[in-house]
């Protein structure tokens, strides 16, 4: 991914009444069931100053640091939305000596306000939040959407008695595709593939995919004999060794497919993504420009009308349409025990 683009997490969200009204709701005596119809007017009031006020950050000690945001552009009901961290750079120098000739220390530090853009498409019924993958968040944009969402419902709840969700679009995953992606789209690499192979004796399981290369049958065999409940063959790599990690790696291929087949494990660790798991669902991240970012705050339109984010946004809910959202998730099952 080149210098001017960058990866957006997609997120859907959606509003309930708060299940525990606040003392500030009570007493103004607002009642969140009254709101549900017009909640998407309720959330983009929290924009209405060009920034939302009091958003920020707890610590650990339970400090707050309030973040600056701004909403840098906006057509309709779509905005590109700027959110600020406060980093704090602590280091020590060097400043002189003691009467006893001892070197002095004094700590010094540095705040420093990375920012991520957050766009948001607030249009009737579409309810879509997409986060930059930045190093202000630390790369992680659940980070920052889960500081937003505290922040969205301490407001919310007070002024509408509303509550919302956020949650990550995600999809199932094809090993080999997702491999090739990390690789080759992402600039990641394979720290780390484990196979962990049941051994069939072992479990309730009467007959299992047959086992066609020498080696893998070698390995399996070594559980069968040893009397193992399962086995683990671990492969460590380095940057750059990933070339044999592909389908056309024939004993690679054939473990996929017998961990596939029978409902065992595949763990591959990455350098950035860290662990996925096979038919592992996987997080819906698309790319976006700095150019197209300037040109919808420009008020660029294509030819149909339509802003450069609301074809971005179209676009996405196209191809996200088999996706589901975190929650809807199942749960995983040791499908070998079955």
């Amino acid at each position: 991914m080149n210098k001017e683009e960058s990866s957006y997490a997609i997120y859907k969200y959606d509003f309930h009444k708060n299940p525990e009204p606040t003392i500030t709701a009570k007493s103004d005596g607002i009642d969140g069931t009254n709101n549900l119809n017009i909640a998407q007017t309720c959330f983009a009031s929290l924009f209405d100053k060009n920034s939302v006020d009091n958003l920020g950050k707890q610590n650990k000690k339970g400090e707050f640091t309030r973040l600056p945001n701004d909403v840098i552009a906006k057509q309709g009901d779509i905005y590109v939305w700027r959110v600020n961290n406060s980093q704090l750079k602590e280091w020590w120098t060097r400043s002189g000596k003691d009467i006893h000739g001892i070197d002095n220390y004094e700590m010094q530090e540095l705040e420093s306000n990375p920012y991520s853009h957050v766009l948001i498409d607030n249009r009737p019924g579409h309810c879509v939040l997409a986060i930059e993958k930045s190093t202000a968040w630390g790369s992680k944009p659940d980070i920052l959407r889960d500081m937003l969402l505290d922040n969205f419902n301490r407001i919310l709840a007070d002024r509408y008695d509303l509550a919302m969700r956020i949650e990550s679009r995600m999809k199932p995953t094809e090993i080999w595709q997702f491999v090739y992606d990390r690789i080759y789209e992402h600039g990641d690499y394979i720290r780390r593939v484990t196979f962990t192979f049941q051994n069939p004796k072992k479990i309730n399981k009467s007959k299992t995919t047959e086992i066609k290369s020498a080696r893998v049958k070698a390995i399996v065999r070594t559980a069968e004999i040893s009397k193992a409940i399962k086995g683990f063959y671990t492969l460590e790599f380095d940057k750059n060794s990933h070339g044999n990690i592909s389908p056309k790696n024939r004993d690679m291929a054939e473990m996929v497919r017998l961990c596939a087949d029978n409902g065992y494990e595949i763990c591959i660790t990455f350098k950035d993504f860290k662990t996925y798991r096979i038919n592992d669902y996987v997080k819906a991240f698309f790319p976006m420009t700095k150019k197209m970012i300037d040109d919808f705050s420009n008020g660029q339109h294509i030819l149909d009308g339509r802003s450069i984010l609301e074809q971005w946004f179209d676009i996405i809910e196209e191809q996200t349409q088999d996706y589901i959202n975190e929650d809807e998730i199942p749960k995983r099952r040791d499908r070998g025990r079955k």
